[in-house]
């Protein structure tokens, strides 16, 4: 009998032992298994969101872009586009009782330094690879589920079966795109080679001819700021190459330039300042769901979010709508909520946010024209609902339309709104920024369009009384 239970003892610890896996800093090294025909140089973009839990999502954002960035892609040449990975869902999940009944059962392995737990892991991850327009090429999507076999782990438990899953997926990645190599070279070369076609009023056949930005005043001398500010986050999205709709001159000049002053004038991080141009309505979500979980995770943090371009009201509902550049005019569903934009960060952790949103919603476009041929007049939006501690400064008010400054290369609520900057260093309250935005492009809109424009400012109700003492730095 005794003969018998340690042959089992001994086959169960055999077992064990074979199974064992040690966490060593070159498992999450990337694995040398290169495409047959890299693709051309490109950004790498990460996203987190969805069900997140029990594990440090840097560990696999890391893991995936080494793999991305040794295997994948040429670190030659010109970038001409971008990789964009979202972690929809990760989930580790470790038994806990497993590893303190070992601890009296196998005493002698948890001396070893080899607890007996149960590790598993449940793993989604996307991967968008776009042109240097923002433009999806193709789309990859993948879920894995790793787990222990017979459950003993030693160094880091969970980063081993991380690894594993990470990697899964990354070679996944990597065989479709070694099958794809070709065709998605070709495409990319294509996209970006050729200077853009612009149609006009929903696909009409007459090309759009888009005015070159001239350099403004407000583009050199940029103040700088001599302190950090460590706890603000800048979503920037610039809307100006549409594919369906006119194009809104100035719009990329107006974000790269504004993104500019929120670096130099505002301090703030160029690491938490996400600049999106020509942004498709994929790019616009992954941006807010960045800025999402940085409020939510980092304490103490407010946003800065400016948009330029196009917006529409639905017709039936008056709801407003931001216009990706793939998006109709005739369809809202193609585009991006302004309600579920505000409500999305009011729902966060923020300290507060602030917007400024150099567009209307009436369904013009900034030249005056009608977005949608079929439109025959423009329509006032409905005003969405502010909660949270929120302020909103827009270009327009009412049925009105945002106009460009063609003299200045910028829109006009823009150019004032760094001209504002620029004279203040960005030192100024909110009262102070609004009421010299609203003098200047009254007076402006009437001297070059000889059309109303009057900027206004909404807050919500926990910002209504302390907005205009507020600042941006």
């Amino acid at each position: 009998m005794k003969k018998n239970l340690f042959i089992v003892l001994a086959l169960i610890i055999g077992c064990a032992l074979s199974s064992c896996k040690t966490y060593k800093a070159s498992m999450s090294q990337p694995t040398n298994d290169p495409v047959a025909q890299k693709l051309p140089k490109m950004d790498f973009e990460w996203f987190t969101g969805g069900d997140v839990q029990g594990v440090n999502v840097d560990f696999v954002k890391n893991i995936i872009r080494n793999e991305v960035n040794h295997n994948v892609v040429s670190s030659d040449g010109q970038k001409q586009g971008t990789i964009e990975v979202t972690c929809d869902r990760i989930r580790l999940k470790q038994n806990l009782f497993l590893a303190g009944l070992s601890g009296g059962t196998l005493f002698m392995l948890n001396l070893l330094g080899m607890p007996f737990t149960s590790t598993k892991i449940d793993m989604d991850l996307s991967f968008n690879i776009m042109n240097a327009s923002g433009d999806v090429v193709d789309t990859y999507k993948y879920s894995t589920q790793k787990k222990s076999v017979l459950g003993f782990y030693y160094g880091k438990t969970a980063d081993v079966v991380v690894v594993e899953a990470t990697k899964e997926i990354a070679k996944k990645f990597r065989d479709e795109v070694n099958a794809k190599s070709k065709t998605l070279i070709a495409k990319l070369e294509n996209d970006n080679g050729d200077a853009p076609t612009y149609y006009a009023k929903g696909g009409a056949k007459a090309p759009v001819k888009k005015k070159a930005a001239t350099k403004s005043d407000v583009d050199s001398n940029i103040p700088q700021s001599k302190r950090a500010a460590e706890n603000t986050y800048a979503l920037i999205i610039a809307n100006e190459d549409y594919q369906f709709v006119d194009p809104v001159n100035f719009a990329s000049h107006d974000g790269e330039v504004f993104k500019e002053y929120c670096i130099k004038t505002l301090g703030i991080p160029e690491k938490q300042v996400r600049y999106c141009t020509n942004a498709s309505y994929g790019v616009i979500s992954g941006g807010v769901d960045w800025l999402k979980y940085a409020l939510d995770n980092f304490e103490g943090s407010k946003a800065i979010v400016y948009y330029c371009g196009h917006g529409i009201p639905d017709e039936k509902t008056g709801d407003a709508y931001i216009v990706p550049v793939d998006g109709k005019g005739t369809n809202t569903a193609t585009c991006y909520s302004l309600n579920k934009l505000y409500t999305t960060l009011a729902a966060t952790k923020a300290t507060n946010v602030t917007y400024f949103m150099d567009a209307c919603f009436t369904g013009a476009n900034k030249e005056g024209s009608m977005l949608v041929a079929a439109r025959g007049v423009a329509r006032e939006a409905k005003k969405e609902r502010l909660d949270g501690n929120a302020v909103v400064f827009s270009a327009s008010s009412a049925d009105e339309t945002a106009m460009t400054y063609p003299e200045k290369g910028h829109g006009l609520f823009t150019y004032f709104l760094l001209k504002k900057l620029q004279e203040t260093s960005g030192d100024v309250s909110y009262e102070e920024l609004a009421g010299y935005i609203n003098r200047n492009v009254k007076k402006e809109a009437f001297l070059i369009n000889e059309k109303p424009q009057t900027p206004v400012v909404a807050t919500s109700p926990d910002a209504s009384s302390t907005w205009k003492s507020m600042k941006l730095k």
